[in-house]
């Protein structure tokens, strides 16, 4: 990653001071409106060598001839003798006492730092990306892409190298004077043309970039100027969006990347370099130093501040003068005031009657604005009746709307119901009589089976009574041999009669059967059923989204088909006072649509109301209606005035209002009038909504909450909770059959819902079919088990037969018996006969009693059902009339109650405009009485007591007559009394007001004078360390060739001499004047110690024009390796070098050396850029 450079603060700053190590920071001031502030910065090396000259010893006999270096300098006058300012500014030079302990820590610093550079980074922001002159100087455009490092521009003279520093210093706000180019701007326009312009791009990106959401990743700083002399600024982003035309703006960009381009070392121009690298005196060196470090800079500034407290200390000695001559003035003035308040009683009446003339009329005025005060308290009782009476009415209305859309809720309900009442009736009444019809033939056969059976009975008595008394005869003849046989018969008959037992068990089972055979089939026909009911809702949702997706481009598709017709109609009518607006619908944008079924259906009718605004404009659009039959289109009379204090609840929960975006307020107040939208509260879970509403705290201004069912897709449910008491609930069915009315934010994004709904009901539909198949199944089971039963009914009967059939075979034995006895045997053949017919009509007389029963019970319940059916139907019929009516009733209530409601609202829009006028009345009236009592206070601070019965023409009078008697004594004092007053309160005041102007200025020459101190401590550190840090990187520099020497600092003769031996083995030499160097010696030497300076300071710009003119190639190519090193070894850092020489061959060229060859303007040819 680049280094990050740190960026240069706008308030002049030091570090605390601290020898051992002082940080850099930037300096700059305030103190002066200069077009630019200038930053210094303090370098990372220790302390400073020496303060002055140090005398080296001769060289020693017999050594080399080389001229000892002579200070040509030494010859000089004297400077002048040091201001007191000066004096205190360098404190005896003390600071400088220790310069080779500094020069020791700057060179550890030094030697600390690496040797082994890296690779070069690149700034993220203040590096110059390109320069850009039109009409400048001799070129007419010269455009040069910079690099972010080291940028060497080759070209011949005129090519326009210098134009580009020239081009960097005017546009970035420097002055013409600076450039050593021209003394004004209008000397830089090319020959033959008007105007010029300048334009430098200046990188801005990283975390510390300036401005970075204004500008961008660049800042785009223009300059142009003409021949009349006029000048401007324009600093554009990135984009070319011109952001400000200021040049103070242009200097905060510049002083926050601390570019200082008017520093003469920062941009050394072609004459400041020869000046500076070959001419240059150590006087001139010197004050190149420390302007190019801005030492000079600071000095100024706090000469500035040194001569504005001397300034206010000879202010100091004046006020003292003319404090003694106010308190003498405020003295004389307050004796002649003594005494005129010893003056009789007439003088204190004559100030009371003075104090009550004005208060008086303060009074009349007063009386005047209670009575303004009292017609505004009226007006606002009348207003907080009416907003009481529109609360009232609100709640009445709001009271009504839920009874109605409770009933026709209802009345929807029972009318849905009636077709299942009258089937049930029906079916009821047909199961009944075909009942009772079988019952009846029941009777009938259970009568003639009686009588049957009774006469069997009787024959099987007869014959049994015959048998026994031929058994016991024949028993006496064969003993007991019949006796077991007649055993053997009795228990095969006792077999018969357990199996009849079983068949009998077995028959009472088969009803709990048929009962669960009966329940199993009407489970299976409700969920028949509840699949017909989700066929259709399924039907209905495809319907729907049909309509929708074929519709959505018409608005009007969801109203009647003359609602076009009956807009056209309104246009076209010029007699409405206010053009009606509507349907409502088509001003409501619903942003959530899953909500759509439901608040279609709880606006119902609304949606296709229209809003006038007066009651002609409502019989005129009445009229309309009527002529194109249209029946279904309320019209609601709008307010005057919108409603504007809406009680919402708290922002967490959705209301009506905050899903919908409504076009027009009177649109937005009659859905807040009729349907409360913004205190009706949406929540998607039941569950959740009965929990917010039901449990306590109640939310505030909730007066409803709409919910979803659980288990019924798109259908909804209404909660209330009245006085905190009395919960409700009632369901919201939509209407598969109505349009959307409302408007959606997005079209697709409703499609896209209703789409997953019907995939929803679809989902539902399946499994209703899938739980219908089931319940079908179980009945079938039901069925398989009565049909087991059935089965096994007949296996009952099989074993009868069998056990019937073994009775007959042993009857036979017993017939072997009787031998040729036909008698006994024809007793039992007509005992058999007769027990066979008593059997039979046994089991069907049986049989038929307990189907009579079961009969019985059928029709009694069948009868019940077919009453209850035939009542519930009576009682339905009169629900659905009694409904109907209480609809009616509940419509009328809830028109007179609006009726009154849009009254109320009239009625306090008219009470607001009276009470605005009477307050506007009353604030007249209150500002005369302000007036009126801010002159009384002038002249009366405390208000006066006025007596009972007294007018201000009643005290006028007695004022104006004592006012004659005062008038004669005046003329002794030589001055009125308000005059005398008025002389000891002034002379007063302006003795305090001295004293304290006194106190101030003496307050502030002392924080001053603290403050010039603590800055001179800082800024003798400041050239204490800079010093050090020039000297040591100035040796170092000349031993990158192998050159020893250095840099004497005189800061007290403010001189800067360079002390340079090329040969550094000859280590006795104390070293030789540049003077006395070769040219490219002397060259080389000077680019060591602007290297020195530039490692110094803080600018991440540096720029040199020719400084290789006077070198010889081996100097040329050592200098320009050593500006390249540097470069490198300062990262981030931005150089821009200047020389008419090849780079090539003798420079280390890499990616981050850029090299930038210009032509002769001369030689370019016109389509050249």
């Amino acid at each position: 990653m680049p280094a990050v450079i740190a960026k240069r603060s706008r308030r002049a700053a030091f570090d605390d001071e601290d020898d051992e190590g002082a940080t850099i920071v930037q300096a700059s001031s305030s103190l002066r409106n200069e077009t630019q502030r200038k930053k210094a910065r303090i370098s990372n090396a220790g302390p400073s060598k020496k303060s002055g000259w140090t005398t080296r010893e001769e060289s020693a006999p017999g050594s080399d001839d080389d001229e000892v270096m002579q200070d040509p300098e030494l010859e000089e006058p004297s400077a002048p003798a040091a201001t007191q300012y000066e004096m205190m500014r360098d404190a005896g030079f003390r600071h400088l006492e220790n310069a080779d302990l500094d020069d020791q820590r700057a060179t550890q610093r030094l030697q600390n730092r690496p040797h082994i550079l890296g690779e070069n980074q690149v700034a993220l922001n203040a590096i110059i990306e390109s320069i850009t002159c039109i009409n400048f100087m001799c070129h007419v455009k010269l455009h040069v892409e910079l690099g972010p490092l080291l940028n060497f521009i080759v070209g011949e003279n005129g090519s326009g190298k210098s134009a580009i520093l020239t081009a960097i210093t005017l546009c970035l706000g420097g002055k013409a004077s600076a450039t050593n180019r021209g003394g004004s701007l209008r000397s830089f326009v090319k020959e033959g043309e008007e105007h010029a312009s300048l334009v430098v791009k200046i990188k801005n990106q990283g975390p510390d970039a300036y401005k970075p959401d204004l500008y961008g990743e660049s800042i785009i700083v223009e300059r142009h100027f003409s021949r009349t002399g006029s000048s401007g600024f324009k600093l554009k982003s990135a984009s070319g969006r011109i952001i400000s035309t200021k040049k103070g703006d242009v200097d905060d960009v510049v002083e926050y990347y601390c570019l200082q381009v008017d520093n003469p070392l920062n941009v050394l121009s072609q004459d400041n370099a020869r000046q500076f690298l070959n001419a240059a005196t150590p006087a001139a060196k010197y004050k190149y130093f420390v302007q190019g470090t801005q030492l000079e800079q600071l000095d100024q500034d706090y000469q500035l501040l040194q001569e504005t407290l001397e300034a206010n200390e000879t202010r100091l000695l004046t006020f003292q003068e003319s404090i003694a001559d106010l308190k003498a003035k405020s003295e004389k003035a307050v004796k002649l005031r003594d005494a005129l308040t010893k003056s009789a009683e007439m003088r204190r009446q004559f100030k009371i009657y003075s104090n009550q003339l004005c208060w008086a009329q303060v009074m009349e005025q007063e009386i005047l604005l209670q009575q303004k005060e009292d017609a505004v308290r009226a007006a606002q009782e009348e207003i907080n009746q009416t907003e009481a009476t529109i609360v009232e009415k609100t709640e009445i209305l709001e009271t009504i709307d839920d009874k109605v859309r409770e009933a026709r809720e209802a009345l929807d309900t029972l009318r849905q119901e009636e077709g299942q009442f009258k089937e049930k009736e029906e079916e009821a009444k047909t199961n009944f009589n075909n009942a009772r019809a079988a019952i009846e033939q029941t009777h009938t056969q259970e009568r003639d089976i009686h009588q049957r059976l009774t006469n069997a009975s009787q024959k099987v008595k007869d014959y049994e009574k015959k048998i026994r008394e031929e058994e016991r005869r024949l028993e006496e003849v064969n003993g007991g041999a019949l006796a077991e046989k007649q055993k053997e018969l009795e228990d095969a008959k006792r077999a018969i009669e357990e199996i009849r037992e079983s068949q009998k068990t077995h028959a009472e089972r088969s009803s709990s059967l048929i009962n669960e055979r009966t329940e199993a089939q009407k489970k299976a026909q409700d969920s028949q059923d509840l699949v017909n009911q989700k066929r259709q809702e399924v039907t209905a949702a495809e319907a729907r989204l049909r309509n929708l997706t074929q519709n959505r481009t018409d608005p009007f598709a969801g109203f009647e088909q003359q609602v076009p017709q009956l807009l056209r109609l309104i246009d076209s009518d010029n007699g409405f006072s206010v053009k009606p607006i509507g349907p409502i619908g088509t001003y409501v944008q619903l942003t959530k649509p899953e909500w759509s079924s439901i608040l279609e259906r709880v606006f119902g009718t609304s949606l296709n109301a229209f809003v006038v605004g007066s009651r002609s404009d409502q019989v005129r659009l009445s009229s309309h209606m009527d002529r194109l039959g249209i029946r279904n289109c309320p019209i609601f009379i709008g307010a005057r005035t919108p409603i504007h204090n809406l009680r919402e609840p708290d922002e967490s929960f959705d209301t009506i209002l905050r899903v919908l975006k409504i076009d027009d307020p009177r649109i937005r107040d009659q859905l807040v009038i009729n349907h409360h939208i913004e205190q009706t509260i949406l929540i998607k879970n039941r569950e959740e909504a009965q929990n917010v509403l039901f449990d306590d705290p109640q939310p505030q201004n909730v007066a409803a909450c709409l919910c979803f069912q659980d288990l019924r897709r798109g259908h909804g449910l209404r909660l209330t909770r009245r006085s905190g008491i009395s919960l409700a609930s009632s369901p919201i069915t939509p209407s598969n059959d109505q349009k959307p009315r409302m408007k959606s934010d997005n079209g697709e994004s409703q499609i896209n819902y209703f789409k997953e709904s019907l995939e929803q009901l679809r989902a539902e539909f399946r499994e209703l079919e899938a739980s219908k198949r089931t319940l079908q199944q179980a009945a079938e089971r039901c069925v398989q088990a009565i049909n087991q039963h059935k089965r096994q009914e007949a296996n009952l009967e099989r074993q009868l037969r069998n056990a019937q059939a073994r009775v007959t075979h042993i009857e036979e034995e017993l017939d072997k018996f009787e031998g040729v006895d036909n008698k006994l045997q024809g007793y039992k053949n007509d005992l058999q006969e007769a027990q066979a017919q008593k059997d039979h009509y046994g089991n069907q007389f049986g049989e038929l009693a307990m189907q009579k029963q079961e009969m019985n019970r059928e029709v009694d319940s069948l009868h019940e059902i077919f009453k209850q059916a035939k009542v519930a139907a009576q009682d339905h019929r009169a629900k659905i009339a009694k409904s109907e009516d209480k609809v009616k009733r509940f419509e009328e209530t809830r028109r007179v109650a609006l009726v009154e409601k849009n009254q109320a609202y009239e009625k306090l829009s008219m009470a607001k405009v009276i009470k605005e006028d009477a307050e506007r009345s009353k604030q007249r009236q209150a500002d005369v009485v302000a007036e009126y009592t801010q002159q009384a206070s002038e002249v009366a601070p405390e208000r006066a007591y006025i007596p009972e019965g007294e007018t201000h023409r009643s005290i006028e009078r007695k004022f104006e007559s004592i006012k004659e008697q005062l008038k004669k004594i005046r003329g002794q004092l030589g001055a009125s009394d308000e005059e005398i007053q008025n002389r000891a309160s002034q002379a007063i005041q302006e003795y305090r007001e001295a004293k304290k102007s006194h106190k101030n200025l003496t307050s502030l020459v002392d924080e001053l004078k603290k403050a010039l101190m603590d800055r001179l401590r800082k800024w003798r550190t400041f050239q204490r360390l800079i010093s050090a840090h020039a000297r040591c990187n100035f040796n170092y520099l000349l031993s990158e060739r192998g050159f020893r020497g250095e840099l004497f600092l005189d800061h007290k003769a403010k001189k800067l001499r360079v002390q340079v031996e090329p040969d550094e083995t000859r280590k006795s030499s104390s070293g030789r004047n540049t003077k006395t160097l070769s040219g490219g010696e002397k060259s080389f030497s000077s680019i060591c110690l602007l290297l020195a300076i530039w490692d110094a300071m803080g600018s991440p710009l540096r720029c040199l024009d020719e400084f290789d003119v006077f070198m010889d190639n081996v100097n040329r190519a050592i200098s320009t390796n050593m500006l390249i090193t540097t470069a490198r070894r300062s990262v981030g850092k931005q150089f821009i070098l200047i020389t008419p020489n090849a780079i090539e061959g003798r420079a280390k060229i890499d990616k981050d050396v850029k090299i930038i060859r210009l032509t002769d303007p001369r030689q370019r040819r016109l389509t050249d850029p």
